[in-house]
């Protein structure tokens, strides 16, 4: 093949590539030509929970695998540690974003990873350019950037990947298949976004139950299970390659709330999973499922308002009501009204999108679209949560590992996936049929189903009205609300007409089947775009010399005098769901999915209620104090400034010796305990669990920290009997190993959530250090397996490449 004709051929994936880098390049194009950079709040505060993970690293060289910086103590793999397993992987990621910054690369990977499922599928190169950017630009996705949630946005954009090389293989183009399902889905793990990934699994179960149905029918059940093996060797390997991740989080999966919990519910039994109503909370009400078609149906985002005159705006102005004041009002009362706590935007599929998915189902067979159909539904229907009780209470009691997830809302990714897909394979079939008289008839109706649900929404739609507030004030913002809705069902219904019209003009022959990939395109990205740009825009950027998120206070500054080791920091403010305090000191609070079950269970009978009565007496004393000072607390920040800074006298310090062991019988009786006793005198250890003996009171002995590192803590003992010692650091089994004078011991749990050790009398060294194998054994796999698997695709290369050539 000649440079000419291997130019001809690629031509559309040169164009669709330049498209996808120009597009991305252009959304982002402040952090690409100004240098600033997006304010994401989960990537915020992740700095927060990464900065002593990351100082540990930059000293040296080594991965701290614990960090004391959130919750008093957690694996630091949850967080932000480097697998040397993953080398490969993570080259071959960087290779697919061209190496460009977060989260530019991000979105060109969503657009070339939905083109390449596009081209698996026999979808025309420049038709599968609009369904990339359909599938890149849903809101989704972008309010999902915009946010922080870059793993999972990771996550997604790797789903059409996944299935185009599990297509592949159906195709019985095996080695092909077999690279891209393993490579894509290695990538798709890396990512450790288990919940987007459970989403995915959920589809390929579908597609694979479609493929059995038509192998049954057709009798070609052979080359089915050839497939179905091919596919599990696959993911096998895939698995492999991120087999520390999964075999860590898996681990760590017991122990968290995701695990089962070991006090007792109402029935006397423990329950496992996430609570119910936790994982509800964030449901999407029925209705709301009209967001995928009409976006601002119930406002869009909460707090954000971007529509210029409003009534109620008018009316206070009238009133003399300062401006910031009315462009705060428009913000609570015009930017979100559904069913959810709070939102960063719509999940919008697009007018176009949605119309060219119902004309998909006039044109595609029984084999392609039924299997997309069911799957559409189901997401639809978890993502309506506790508004549709009878169908996912079921889901959540029994369908397997579905009740480790929070934010159901997010099932609706299956959908925004699918319904693009769906649309551009029907309009690649109208194109095929386009010269039948039925053709133009199947438009029209699509189209009447289309428009009739936008009309049919304008009508029955109806804002809540707003309590609480003046008549004249709540009728405005009901009337603003309604025109807000009515312009979005007008505006989706004009982009509607607009996709029929150059579908008419096709059909007709009056455009070139490029004009109109073009026009379609352009049509899919000014209806997207727009959305879009009303929340990503030049207000969630910022230069790096800014004050930030992580800027440091006066309090920050004030409790930093302090240079001792191990001790905590409790902020006041919503502890429990910020990390800016991890970033300066170690703290009790912190921001994770995914805390510990016990210390969870701490949170709620012991943390909240004693800072409930701190605030309420504003101070603090022995007794509201005593699960905060068991946790060397000896700092509380009740606001920003060097005064707002509390000491804590009665902080109980990094060790110290008890005089008596409390022994009890299980995690309720533990747990209630810990709040009624002297926890400076008594552990309180479960005796079901642990043997113990009562320590001898020692009034001359010591305990000292003299090394501090996440991983590593040293102390020197003097005792002159055998001693019992509580340390104020969290008991996990999978991975911390204690030493004294260089003999392993056992590590008990005392207090709930802390660790105690039996000393002998004398003068001792006492170590404790973190060692997971599931990080060491895992990394070792990881590196065979991403070896494997480099091996095979080297080896593919090399055999095409010598076949050709000979």
């Amino acid at each position: 093949m000649n440079i000419s004709t291997f130019l001809l051929k690629a031509r559309p994936h040169i164009i669709a590539v330049i498209s996808f880098l120009a597009i991305s390049i252009f959304m982002y194009r402040p952090i690409i030509f100004e240098g600033k950079v997006m304010d994401q709040n989960d990537i915020n505060q992740g700095k927060g929970a990464n900065q002593e993970i990351v100082e540990f690293r930059k000293a040296t060289g080594e991965e701290a695998l614990w960090t004391n910086s959130m919750f008093s103590g957690m694996p630091a793999y949850l967080i932000n540690v480097r697998w040397s397993g993953t080398t490969i992987i993570g080259t071959t990621e960087k290779v697919f974003t061209v190496f460009l910054p977060q989260p530019v690369g991000e979105n060109f990977l969503a657009f070339i990873s939905f083109y390449i499922l596009c081209l698996v599928f026999g979808i025309r190169p420049y038709l599968a350019i609009a369904g990339a950017i359909a599938f890149g630009l849903s809101t989704f996705y972008v309010i999902s950037i915009q946010a922080g949630h870059i793993w999972k946005i990771r996550a997604i954009a790797y789903m059409p990947l996944v299935m185009a090389g599990v297509r592949l293989v159906f195709q019985k183009k095996y080695t092909v298949g077999f690279l891209l399902t393993s490579a894509a889905l290695a990538l798709e793990l890396n990512a450790n976004h288990l919940q987007i990934t459970y989403y995915l699994f959920l589809m390929l179960v579908a597609f694979g139950i479609s493929e059995l149905v038509f192998a049954v029918k057709a009798k070609t059940l052979p080359d089915f299970t050839r497939s179905i093996v091919i596919l599990a060797v696959a993911s096998l390997l895939a698995i492999g390659t991120t087999f520390g991740k999964i075999w860590t989080t898996y681990e760590y999966g017991k122990f968290s709330i995701r695990g089962k919990s070991e006090l007792t519910t109402t029935a006397g039994e423990s329950k496992e999973g996430l609570d119910k109503d936790y994982a509800f909370r964030w449901s999407n009400g029925k209705w709301e499922t009209m967001m995928l078609f009409i976006p601002h149906i119930y406002g869009g985002a909460s707090g954000v308002y971007a529509g210029k005159e409003s009534e109620v705006g008018e009316l206070l102005q009238r009133n003399n009501v300062p401006r910031n004041e009315i462009n705060q009002i428009e913000r609570v009362y015009l930017g979100y009204w559904g069913n959810l706590p709070g939102t960063a935007g719509p999940a919008y599929a697009g007018a176009v999108v949605c119309f060219l998915f119902f004309l998909s189902l006039f044109f595609l067979d029984s084999r392609t679209k039924y299997w997309m159909i069911a799957v559409i539904v189901f997401s639809v229907a978890l993502s309506w949560g506790k508004n549709f009780p009878s169908f996912n209470n079921l889901m959540f009691d029994v369908f397997p590992g579905y009740n480790k997830f929070r934010s159901v809302t997010m099932a609706i990714i299956m959908a925004l996936m699918l319904i693009p897909f769906m649309g551009i394979l029907g309009i690649d079939e109208l194109i095929k049929n386009k010269g039948r008289k039925e053709t133009l008839k199947k438009v029209f109706i699509a189209l009447g189903i289309t428009v009739g649900i936008a009309l049919f929404a304008l009508l029955v739609t109806n804002p809540p009205s707003v309590d609480g507030i003046q008549k004249v004030i709540a009728e405005a913002i009901k009337n603003d609300r309604s025109d807000i809705i009515k312009k979005d069902v007008f505006r989706s219904i004009l982009f509607v007409a607009l996709a029929f019209g150059i579908i008419f003009l096709l059909i007709k022959e009056k455009i070139s089947f490029t004009s109109f990939s073009i026009v379609l395109s352009g049509l899919i990205l000014l209806d997207l775009g727009l959305v879009d740009s009303r929340y990503l825009n030049d207000s969630v950027y910022k230069t790096t010399q800014e004050k930030s998120f992580l800027t440091v206070t006066p309090a920050d500054t004030e409790i930093l005098k302090d240079t001792d080791s191990g001790y905590r920091v409790l902020n006041l403010q919503d502890p429990f769901n910020e990390a800016r305090t991890s970033y300066f000191h170690r703290s009790i609070g912190g921001y994770h999915g995914a805390k510990m079950r016990r210390y969870q269970d701490v949170i709620s009978h012991h943390l909240v209620p004693e800072m409930q009565k701190i605030m309420e007496n504003q101070g603090i004393n022995s007794d509201n104090s005593k699960v905060i000072s068991m946790l060397n607390t000896r700092y509380l920040m009740a606001g920003y400034q060097a005064n707002a800074v509390i000491p804590n006298p009665y902080a109980n310090g990094v060790a110290w010796i008890v005089d008596e062991v409390r022994l009890v019988n299980n995690a309720d009786d533990e747990i209630k305990e810990i709040g009624q006793v002297n926890l400076k005198q008594v552990a309180v250890i479960d005796g079901s669990n642990f043997e113990v003996s009562q320590p001898e009171v020692d009034s001359t002995a010591t305990i000292a920290l003299t090394h501090y590192q996440p991983n590593k803590l040293i102390y020197e003992v003097q005792a002159q009997l055998d001693i019992l010692a509580v340390f104020s650091e969290i008991y996990y089994p999978k991975g911390w190993k204690a030493y004294i004078d260089d003999q392993e011991t056992d590590i008990l749990r005392a207090n709930y959530i802390l660790r105690a050790l039996e000393i002998p009398k004398g003068q001792h060294t006492i170590e404790f250090r973190f060692e997971p194998r599931a990080y060491y054994i895992g990394n070792i796999v990881m590196w065979v397996s991403s070896l494997i698997l480099l091996a095979v695709f080297v080896f593919q290369l090399i055999r095409r490449f010598y076949l050709q050539k000979y």
